[in-house]
């Protein structure tokens, strides 16, 4: 289901905020090159912003339209009924009010849209703002790196020039066999899931940290997209699991029915989003291509960090 146009409405606003006011003063030890590059995601997410703004525009108009058409058919309705009702210079004024608002109605009718156009309407402006949603993570994540450690930024700018893609496509692939062989594991016994779910959180966070110059290419994330997703999923289940347990746990240690009942609620939920993670983690890893085998000598994600 997708989130509301004032929800994404706010998230466009916020990306605006952050390329306004930056994210902080970069470090007095910038290496110039990062410096320039610095300037360069600003840049990037002010045009995003900007993009995201345009999308939002394109999606809401249609309604502002519509809710124009219905308020001025309300007051057509209102001016017809009080000239038949009211007195003579009553009724004369709310005539010339009836006229006016034919007017805007005719208006409103030849710019306007039916029902089926509205709608499409509103999905190709969301639409839109999905397209550039990805982008504007991607750039805010460089720009939070670049900012806060300009050496691990100038380290990942290194690697996504000097080795392009195959450094990348290795430490993919480690990621996709490890989130396949926890899920195996998992399978049959999840007693350390939660453990092992925060190392696998942790390669995750590494691999992006380490790639988020390659990140930043629309074709590198749609490469990443079913692996990285996977091991989100398996965390989000891993996570869920462990509320479930800690839940089932308070059931036994209740001290009343209230107690009781909200404990057993919040087990009951966490065991649905553990099933929905856990389904969507298996739906992708199955669906997930294979990427070529890492290379010889060739870091894994869990060994990420500054190149």
């Amino acid at each position: 289901m997708r989130p509301p146009a004032s929800s994404l409405a706010l998230h466009a606003f916020a990306a605006s905020l952050l390329v306004l006011s930056s994210t902080g003063p970069a470090h007095a030890q910038t290496p110039p090159d990062v410096a320039i590059e610095i300037a360069r995601l600003r840049r990037r997410l002010a045009d995003t912003g900007a993009q995201q703004h345009q999308c939002l525009a394109g999606a809401t108009q249609p309604v502002w339209t519509a809710a124009l058409a219905t308020d001025i058919k309300a007051l057509q309705d209102r001016a017809n009924q009080a000239a038949t009702e009211g007195t003579t210079a009553e009724a004369r004024r709310w005539k010339e009010l009836a006229k006016k608002a034919e007017l805007l109605q005719a208006q409103v009718a030849e710019r306007g849209r039916n029902g089926a156009d509205l709608f499409q309407s509103q999905q190709t402006g969301l639409d839109c703002l999905d397209r550039h949603a990805g982008e504007r993570e991607a750039l805010r994540a460089s720009l939070e790196i670049a900012v806060a450690d300009p050496v691990a930024y100038a380290g990942s700018l290194r690697l996504a020039h000097e080795d392009g893609r195959t450094t990348w496509r290795a430490d993919l692939a480690a990621l996709l066999e490890k989130s396949r062989a926890l899920s195996l594991r998992w399978k049959q016994d999840r007693s350390d899931s939660a453990a092992e779910a925060a190392t696998l959180r942790a390669d995750l966070a590494a691999l992006r940290r380490r790639h988020t110059v390659t990140l930043e290419s629309a074709a590198a994330r749609t490469l990443a997209d079913p692996s990285l997703r996977a091991a989100e999923a398996l965390i989000a289940a891993a996570t869920a699991w462990e509320r479930e347990r800690l839940a089932g746990t308070r059931i036994s240690g209740a001290r009343n029915d209230a107690e009781r009942r909200a404990a057993a609620w919040e087990r009951d939920e966490a065991g649905r989003l553990a099933r929905d993670s856990w389904a969507t983690a298996e739906r992708l890893l199955a669906g997930g291509a294979s990427s070529p085998a890492p290379r010889p000598g060739t870091a894994s994600p869990g060994a990420a960090g500054t190149p």
